[in-house]
């Protein structure tokens, strides 16, 4: 059980803090057992779990990021009733600042059985570039409308990523990019991402998915290469997706 909701605002003192959770959640879950569970109490907007804007996340203790990089997910978040507002500081009670909305935070190991809400995964996502090529130049199992669509894709990465991820295509956009030989090819851009429904997820693992994603997709149809083997993004609140997916299909070349 891990009860620090001091809140403060130095960017010092939340790195500090930061990483001091990091190393309690990696020492608890060393000796937690199976049905074990993690407590953390934080003050509103310090965990980070259900934060609904990147600035919001990067701004907080990142708590389901580094849980998930000790092979925990977070199972519930709720709000904390604190019963004490004193703090020892060199042998003197002092009173310090709750903040809004303080939240108790549930950490477990990973069984198949539980699950993640869904606003308050954690989630990693790229950019899918497919060239639209003729009828002919599309694998028969699938057709060209299965693969604009979306649907396909996601089925295939579906079947790429391990049991307890959850696979998302929430945009799509077809561009037209000119060539350097006056013909303009058709692109369509997919913005596929990974979520934490059951199992932890890390950038590194995402990043591994991507690139079998890659290598499985181009069987079907071909990618354009000038945008095969970019990383993924650093992990981040699902709630934060969608606000954010405006700036994430530009096509940029």
């Amino acid at each position: 059980i891990w009860r620090k909701i001091h809140d403060h605002s130095s960017w010092y003192r939340h790195n500090i803090r930061s990483q001091l959770l990091n190393q309690f959640l990696k020492s608890a879950a060393e000796v937690l057992s199976p049905k074990g569970e993690i407590h953390v109490a934080l003050c509103g907007g310090q965990g980070g779990c259900s934060a609904t804007t990147l600035q919001d996340w990067k701004g907080s203790w990142t708590a389901s990021m580094f849980a998930a990089e000790h092979g925990l997910i977070t199972v519930r978040e709720f709000p904390f009733d604190a019963q004490y507002n004193l703090s020892s500081h060199r042998g003197v009670d002092r009173p310090f600042h709750l903040g809004k909305d303080p939240k108790m935070y549930i950490f477990a190991k990973p069984d198949g059985v539980l699950s993640v809400p869904r606003d308050i995964q954690l989630c990693c996502r790229h950019e899918l570039h497919v060239m639209v090529p003729n009828d002919d130049g599309v694998s028969s199992s699938c057709s060209l409308d299965q693969i604009l669509s979306g649907d396909a894709i996601e089925s295939i990465i579906q079947n790429i990523v391990p049991d307890g991820i959850r696979v998302e295509i929430p945009a799509r956009k077809i561009l037209s990019i000119p060539t350097e030989h006056g013909e303009d090819e058709c692109i369509a851009v997919f913005l596929v991402v990974y979520c934490s429904e059951k199992a932890p997820l890390t950038r590194d693992m995402a990043d591994e998915w991507r690139a079998n994603t890659e290598n499985e997709v181009s069987k079907y149809i071909p990618l354009r290469q000038n945008r095969k083997g970019r990383t993924v993004s650093r992990p981040f609140p699902y709630p934060a997706l969608h606000p954010e997916i405006k700036y994430h299909t530009t096509g940029e070349k």
